[in-house]
């Protein structure tokens, strides 16, 4: 090869390598879609900063929300959007005050209120929303929201190598605590605990184990309040999701 085929050569690798270096950079870089963040990039996107407070009063009811302002815009319009459907259920409920001169009184009321529990792998949200809309008492209902590190949103398969698939089993060592407890209701349990989806919305992620939560009612008398199981991963280490939580 010649001397000016050589010059040639290296001058050609050297306009490749930088070609191939600039593809690289532009590659690497992660543009957000409509200016909207990409979560996985925002540190514990699910972490609270600040507390957001709604306050409303009339001559009817009463209405006192909170939920937590956190690290992703995202995270925190979900909250938003779940706190501003409770409200709005609320009024509907109450709708009735306009044509009942006796419910001027102002004894209506809907309290939202939530606790942060985080744990190493998950954060996890309470939700606890306390309503009075008339009647002989009031209703007391939880709503969990767990988020892994990425920020994504935990449903129960989730918690599962297989998915729902595993859920039944599961479900069984819940029964059998609530069994176990002072005056347990068989029947009651088969319905409230059973092996459905909609029995077991509400979770707690910890470093130990899974706490379900059941409201007033659900699995018994409104007397007992609400229940939380708490079910170690020992107990279901074979088809527990090792991507989720902790076995330690």
């Amino acid at each position: 090869m010649s001397k000016n085929q050589i010059t040639i050569f290296i001058i050609a690798l050297l306009i490749l390598g930088a070609f191939v270096a600039v593809g690289f950079k532009t590659s690497d870089k992660k543009e957000p879609l409509n200016g909207a963040p990409i979560i996985g990039q925002i540190e514990n996107p699910s972490k609270e900063v600040d507390k957001i407070t709604i306050s409303e009063k009339n001559a009817h009811y009463t209405i006192d929300a909170f939920y937590p302002k956190t690290n992703s815009d995202a995270i925190t319009q979900y909250f938003k959007s779940y706190v501003g459907g409770q409200i709005a259920q609320f009024k509907d409920d109450t709708s009735w005050v306009n044509d009942v001169e006796s419910a001027s009184d102002g004894q209506l009321s809907l309290d939202i209120f939530y606790v942060s529990v985080p744990s190493t792998l998950v954060q996890n949200y309470i939700f606890t929303v306390n309503s009075y809309t008339g009647g002989a008492h009031g209703l007391q209902v939880r709503k969990t929201f767990s988020f892994n590190k990425e920020g994504q949103l935990l449903t129960l398969s989730n918690l599962f190598k297989n998915g729902i698939d595993d859920f039944t089993a599961f479900t069984k060592l819940v029964q059998n605590e609530l069994l176990k407890r002072e005056g347990a209701d068989a029947d009651w349990i088969a319905d409230g605990a059973g092996a459905k989806e909609e029995n077991y919305q509400s979770f707690v992620v910890t470093d130990v184990g899974v706490t379900v939560l059941f409201d007033p009612y659900q699995v018994a008398p409104w007397s007992d309040g609400a229940i939380d199981i708490s079910i170690p991963f020992d107990s279901f280490k074979t088809t527990v999701n090792p991507d989720i939580v902790s076995t330690h």
